[in-house]
């Protein structure tokens, strides 16, 4: 598995293993988002036992505990040593791992791997790990126990707490094929920003020879990755598929989620469903900047663009088998209007973290505007207090000045902002800009153009 763009994240772990108070710890994330990886990375040099709960009922995984635990421990030099019950109580292999831990500057870590095991065996986990960090605590025993699983599902919460979810563009970037930064958008788009997916492209290849490669071949790694994602952690997949099925077209609000699941009668029925999604790090919620607290007005998306993708267009290639070439017929016909979705969250993520690079100052809150004749891509605040807006326009063209001029007058819509000594125009296109357009904004002093070498940093 790659590792990248994880730097934030892992401070946060290494940090907390340096503490000298015995801690719980939880690490979650979808299916790829290089969880494990992430914990190896942080704990390198660390004494570890790491184990992966097995999906057994709570006897065996108490067995498979027992076993990692009674043969790390035979390899050491400590005394303690597991007996022959140890394993018919979670409260005595917790005390074990307590006593075997030391009490100076050197740390002992427990990993449990897929923690979410624990609590769909409803293991009597909780009380007695709780109990034994107490106590490890009372007596200076430098121990930390981490808990890696699917988000929303572990049997207890930790602190910290790391959620992990697909890679932003900037740092996936390296990893995507194609030689111009539109390319690397372009792929981005596709293949989105898990790391289990990204460590299968070839850099070196074409977009069109990684999606060959990854989809359509014979044995193909990807191409039952969209519905392999609900296969492994619902029961019922039907309708969580018919939801993403209809976000893969772009993000929608509540009314158009439910029409897209037609056996729900009413749209309160829909809630679960998202809210799982949701949890799960498929689905993200988001309302307007300017929305009023409680609001219902809220709009539903794919968290990855690559689950987008999937559900687009390699759902329907596969229900009808209609051959390699028709799924690569309808992606170079609608791959654009797909990328053309994908975009305004790419330029939201590059005034989160990238925009420095322009103007001195990231945002320190992001996201978007709509309402009554106005629909802002791109939206918030930057750290210098100034209010910001944007448009992001993805077209095979240039943009033009009417561009610039639509977002000055959705602007005048919205009291975003208002009233701040500072609001800045923000201008993406992955088409570049035309000169009318430049000479407009050279002009101004509240303007600015960001084209795609910009966004990839090239």
């Amino acid at each position: 598995m790659v590792f990248t763009g994880r730097h934030q994240e892992l401070g946060i772990l290494r940090s907390a293993i340096d503490r000298p108070d015995a801690s719980l710890l939880s690490v979650t994330g979808p299916r790829g988002a290089g969880k494990t990886t992430l914990v190896r990375k942080a704990l390198a040099g660390v004494p570890v036992l790491h184990l992966r709960v097995p999906p057994l009922p709570e006897p065996r995984q108490r067995e498979a505990l027992a076993r990692h635990l009674g043969e790390w421990l035979s390899a050491g030099e400590g005394s303690v040593r597991l007996d022959a019950d140890s394993a018919r109580s979670w409260a005595r292999l917790f005390g074990a791992l307590v006593d075997a831990a030391p009490t100076e500057s050197a740390t002992l870590v427990l990993v449990l791997d897929d923690a979410h095991r624990l609590a769909e065996a409803r293991a009597r986990v909780v009380a007695p790990l709780e109990e034994a960090l107490e106590r490890a605590r009372t007596e200076g025993r430098r121990i930390h126990v981490v808990l890696v699983g699917r988000p929303g599902d572990l049997p207890i919460g930790g602190e910290p707490s790391v959620r992990l979810g697909p890679l932003p563009f900037r740092a996936a970037a390296p990893l995507l094929p194609g030689s111009e930064p539109r390319d690397r958008i372009r792929a981005y788009a596709v293949f989105g920003g898990l790391p289990a997916h990204l460590a299968l492209l070839d850099p070196e290849q074409t977009l069109a020879t990684n999606i060959r490669k990854t989809m359509l071949e014979p044995g193909a790694r990807l191409v039952d990755a969209g519905i392999d994602l609900l296969e492994r952690d619902f029961q019922t997949p039907s309708r969580y598929a018919a939801i993403l099925s209809t976000l893969a077209r772009g993000e929608a609000d509540w009314s158009r989620v439910h029409q897209g699941v037609p056996d729900l009668t009413r749209s309160g029925q829909v809630a679960p469903y998202l809210k799982r999604l949701e949890e799960l790090g498929l689905v993200e919620i988001r309302r307007s900047l300017d929305a009023r607290p409680r609001t219902r007005s809220r709009r539903y998306a794919v968290a990855d663009p690559f689950v987008a993708f999937w559900f687009r267009f390699a759902l329907p290639w596969r229900e009808v088998e209609r051959g390699a070439e028709a799924f690569a017929s309808a992606v170079r016909r609608d791959l654009d209007d797909h990328v053309a979705r994908v975009f305004p969250a790419i330029c939201r993520q590059h005034m989160g973290f990238d925009v420095m690079e322009s103007i001195g100052v990231n945002a320190r809150e992001i996201g978007s505007l709509w309402g009554p004749g106005y629909d802002i891509d791109v939206a918030g605040l930057l750290r210098s207090g100034a209010a910001f807006y944007g448009r992001a326009v993805w077209t095979d063209g240039p943009a033009g000045v009417r561009t610039l001029e639509g977002l000055d007058r959705e602007i005048g819509e919205t009291r975003y902002g208002f009233g701040r000594e500072s609001r800045l125009r923000v201008l993406f296109s992955g088409g570049g800009f035309t000169p009318g357009l430049e000479r407009a904004v050279a002009r101004r002093h509240d303007a600015l153009l960001l084209g795609p070498e910009a966004i990839v940093g090239a």
